[in-house]
């Protein structure tokens, strides 16, 4: 198996997906229709959680 390329993605294009995450609530469809990996979109709705205080990592 190859691996894929690396891509860069703005805080917009971050944003939307963790949005689109909290409405649909299933992490893996998000992943699979935005074409992105499930642990880069997981590590992205941690990082919001710990970036507005929702995580308790983030106290």
């Amino acid at each position: 198996m190859s691996k894929r390329n690396r891509r860069n993605y703005t805080r917009e294009q971050k944003s939307d997906a963790v949005r689109m995450v909290r409405e649909v609530g299933n992490l893996a469809k998000v992943a699979r229709d935005l074409d992105l990996t499930e642990s880069s979109l997981r590590n992205w709705v941690k990082q919001d959680g710990i970036d507005d205080g929702t995580d308790p990592r983030a106290r």
